[in-house]
């Protein structure tokens, strides 16, 4: 019984089929049924039943595989401990943060890391919606800052980092504002929304707070959101934080709208445990958790 067993095994599994596996693993197909096979007469038991199009674990399968998992990780967590051991301070650390994400925490730590570890290069990239954990699936980035929202949990780690409150707002005298008043869906349907797009590739289009049936404006950017809406041109969400100034001055007021309500929406520093932690990545880790709020 090998690493490279149970890493096909896994593949299959989170994959669905042995062609797709073969397809993540770069091995041919053949190659990995006769490793699974051999694997299977080691056991003494089949691991997988192929009567359907797609493998499915047998009971017996099911019991070695969660135990085959903790070894994976196990392994995981070893031979990057070995290569952090082993490693200097890398030439380059990405950041990618939810542009939801209040700057001051992170901006304070980074200002630290960059004194402590001159030599290293840090890479900090503002994403909308799944951009940030698109770019940490991609390996794109060694550390994201944002919701777990497609977050992969067999092979990434969460520790809660902060919340933001979003609110609909517009200029004070856009016709939504009024008072505390609770505007319809037909009547908020006749207004333009602003939606900030998703920055990721293979997302779907936002959904949170989105109105359906209404006329939307998509903006690439959370600032371009917040100058449209101040313009008195549309209504729509923005971080609680972003706009304190606005709120306290007037120039904002809350929109509230049948069904869609202020929520408070929890970021989280992310990282993979399945890739080597480089020195200074681990300290920019180790320092926004002492940094959360």
């Amino acid at each position: 019984m090998t690493y490279e067993q149970l890493r096909i095994m896994q593949a299959i599994v989170n994959e669905g089929t042995f062609r797709a596996a073969a397809e993540k693993l770069h091995k041919s197909q053949p190659a990995l049924s006769n490793m699974i096979k051999k694997l299977e007469s080691e056991c003494g038991f089949k691991l997988f039943s192929r009567d359907q199009y797609r493998p499915q674990l047998t009971a017996e399968g099911q019991v070695f595989y969660e135990k085959a998992q903790l070894a994976l990780n196990q392994m995981h967590q070893l031979t990057a401990l070995s290569k952090h051991i082993a490693k200097k301070e890398e030439p380059l650390v990405r950041i990618a943060v939810n542009a939801l994400c209040p700057l001051k925490n992170l901006l304070d730590t980074l200002k630290n890391i960059e004194t402590t570890f001159p030599a290293t290069q840090l890479d900090l990239s503002s994403e909308q919606m799944g951009g940030a954990m698109e770019r940490l699936n991609d390996d794109e980035a060694d550390i994201a800052v944002t919701t777990q929202t497609s977050m992969e949990a067999s092979y990434m780690e969460a520790i809660p980092f902060t919340t933001v409150r979003i609110i609909q707002v517009a200029h004070h005298s856009y016709p939504l504002v009024s008072n505390d008043k609770i505007n319809s869906v037909s009547e908020a349907r006749s207004y333009i929304q602003m939606v900030v797009a998703d920055s990721s590739q293979h997302s779907s289009l936002q959904s949170h707070d989105v109105l359906q049936g209404a006329r939307h404006w998509r903006v690439s950017d959370i600032s371009t959101n917040r100058d449209i809406i101040l313009s008195g041109m549309a209504w729509g969400g923005m971080p609680e934080h972003m706009i304190e100034k606005e709120l306290a001055s007037g120039e904002l007021k809350p929109v509230h709208v049948e069904g869609i309500e202020p929520r408070l929406s929890q970021l989280y520093l992310i990282r993979r445990t399945d890739k080597p932690i480089g020195l200074v990545a681990d300290a920019i880790w180790q320092a926004l958790q002492d940094s959360k709020s």
